[in-house]
């Protein structure tokens, strides 16, 4: 209000500044929302250029490795090229895949990328509550930004993303059909979380991954079955022909390393008699009759293979005491040697670098009953 008495021409003055100023501030106020508004719009275009270079980076990556694992065969390849696709479309420090063990709800790693240990066929994952459990039961993709601390998860592989320094950890499905085939794993060393398009990108991936991975283990088994076919008939060959005794077991060691880990070969006699065992024939030093409680007689016990990827832990749960000659290898397989319903020995492969599969328990199981057909006739010839 103005003060009373106030001259006309001053009243008029200060009408004019209050005027002016109401002005100044509507321009400001509209300079402001100007300056909101490109500000918007300029975020909102870099953002929808991101996204037109991210799907152009996408498409690419997806394109060309694509093609690159459709045009292999090699099981080896296929898997290098999808870990390495999958961290060029997110950036991840480390990346593995694990693929599941014929016959089982197991998942074995294959490959992997980024990591500082030698993790390649030595962890097993799909059971408890770890990440792999998760992804086997919803065929999801999950993630969390911190491993080691996260609640939801089970310690069993704490030790493994400890030393490797894995915080952030998304672990994605790789399916056929309905099935869970492999999984692909991808950490970062911080807390750098994964995007819901890291989980899209990374999952169209693996939805070509399956079907490449599966042809390339396809192929590898068919030449597995080949080879094996061509070393059953060199070994039946030296089994039933006119090798003497001593020298049969050395023939068959370099046959038996053409399809598996042979390098730590044990071949034992078992006599009813003497309720003992005797050394056949060993690919290095390092057994004596006094190791007849190892693994070796828990599978004269139960007349059925074992095959274990922990041969300590399998040994500390069925109470036997391993046998020095393992001493340093994880992994380990027996069958027993039987014919005409008669146990005449066992056969056990040890190795330090993979474990031993169903196929390879085929094959030894194989080996072991020509074997012990060729045991049971010494009083023939």
């Amino acid at each position: 209000m103005d003060p009373p008495g106030l001259h006309p021409t001053r009243k008029l003055a200060v009408e004019n500044e209050r005027l002016r100023l109401r002005i100044e501030a509507l321009e400001r106020l509209a300079a402001e929302s100007r300056l909101a508004e490109e500000a918007r719009r300029e975020t909102e275009e870099r953002g929808r250029r991101g996204a037109e270079e991210r799907r152009r980076h996408e498409a690419d990556v997806l394109g060309r490795v694509t093609s690159e694992i459709n045009a292999s065969l090699n099981l080896d390849t296929v898997l290098q090229r999808v870990a390495e696709g999958a961290r060029e479309l997110c950036g991840a420090d480390v990346v593995g895949v694990a693929l599941r063990e014929t016959g089982s709800e197991t998942m074995v790693f294959r490959y992997w990328s980024g990591a500082r240990g030698d993790t390649n066929d030595s962890l097993r994952v799909g059971e408890g509550t770890g990440l792999a459990a998760r992804v086997l039961k919803t065929r999801r993709t999950v993630g969390t930004a911190g491993y080691s601390s996260d609640p939801r998860i089970s310690r069993d592989y704490v030790e493994v993303a400890d030393r490797e320094t894995i915080t952030a950890l998304m672990a994605v499905p790789i399916l056929l059909g309905s099935r869970v085939e492999g999984i692909l794993y991808l950490g970062n060393h911080t807390a750098r979380l994964f995007t819901e398009a890291d989980e899209t990108s990374v999952q169209r991936l693996a939805d070509h991954a399956g079907v490449a991975i599966q042809n390339a283990r396809q192929f590898r088994g068919h030449v597995r079955r080949q080879e094996e076919l061509a070393v059953l008939y060199e070994i039946t060959r030296a089994v039933t022909g006119p090798l003497p005794d001593e020298a049969l077991m050395p023939a068959l060691h370099p046959l038996l390393g053409r399809l598996l880990d042979a390098r730590h070969l044990l071949a034992l006699g078992w006599s009813e008699e003497r309720r003992a065992f005797s050394l056949l024939w060993a690919s290095g030093p390092g057994w004596t009759p006094a190791d007849n409680a190892g693994l070796e007689g828990r599978v004269l016990e139960t007349q059925q293979p074992l095959r274990t990827a922990d041969y300590l832990a399998t040994c500390a749960a069925e109470g036997r005491a391993p046998v020095p000659y393992a001493r340093g290898l994880r992994y380990a397989l027996t069958v027993p040697m039987r014919a005409a319903g008669r146990t005449t020995g066992v056969l056990s492969l040890w190795s330090g670098e993979r474990p031993y599969s169903r196929a390879d328990e085929e094959m030894m199981g194989t080996v072991a009953a020509l074997l012990a057909l060729r045991l049971t006739r010494p009083s023939e010839r």
